[in-house]
């Protein structure tokens, strides 16, 4: 499950002028809810086509989280303080664990958490960061450093342009597994006024 994927939402263009990747990567630190629609397409290598998926990200200044998938079908995954959720409701399967018990998927939450919540020292012990120009736009790259890529690290691509409200970020497992999302910012009126609290009462079962 990819629950990590879902923390790293926006990039301000606004600071492209700064180019220090450590002040860039500050800026990506929640101030407020943040409220997405998104697409993702998934290329697993021994699968003939790649796997696509749609629904919205809501995340709030804390660094609770929530996907809710609703294409293919609807499923939550969630990340509530320290613990990790998933509910999958036509197929009735319900999980929880701490962030600790998550073995690599843990390494992967604590990048994008780290890149949510302006850890710039965490960043910089397991990552090397390079920011590039790229056509009209910029990417911020994020490659594991040699001893952290034995934890499987996955590498990170985030990209952008002039439009604030759209990103796309492209994650490659050390496996090979890309994904790749296309997030765009929307209005809570556009998902029918769900909150992330009732999600997440939801994904625990309470």
């Amino acid at each position: 499950m990819n629950y990590w994927i879902w923390l790293c939402a926006w990039l301000p263009f606004a600071a492209w002028a700064d180019g220090e990747p450590a002040n860039w990567v500050q800026l990506l630190k929640q101030t407020g809810p943040g409220y997405y629609r998104y697409e993702e397409t998934r290329e697993l290598e021994l699968a003939s086509q790649p796997w696509h998926a749609q629904g919205f990200m809501l995340t709030d200044a804390t660094g609770n989280l929530v996907k809710l998938q609703t294409v293919p079908q609807r499923v939550i995954m969630a990340i509530a303080g320290e613990q990790l959720y998933y509910w999958d409701p036509i197929n009735k399967q319900r999980h929880s664990a701490s962030i600790e018990a998550a073995g690599d998927a843990a390494q992967q939450i604590a990048a994008f958490r780290a890149i949510l919540q302006g850890r710039i020292e965490q960043l910089q012990a397991d990552y090397e960061i390079a920011l590039h120009p790229l056509g009209n736009g910029w990417q911020l790259r994020f490659t594991p450093k040699a001893a952290a890529a034995e934890t499987s690290l996955p590498s990170i691509e985030i990209a952008g342009n002039g439009d604030t409200r759209q990103r796309d970020i492209s994650i490659r497992q050390a496996d090979g597994e890309i994904t790749r999302y296309r997030i765009d910012a929307s209005a809570p009126e556009a998902g029918g006024g769900m909150t992330i609290d009732a999600l997440l009462r939801e994904a625990a079962g309470e």
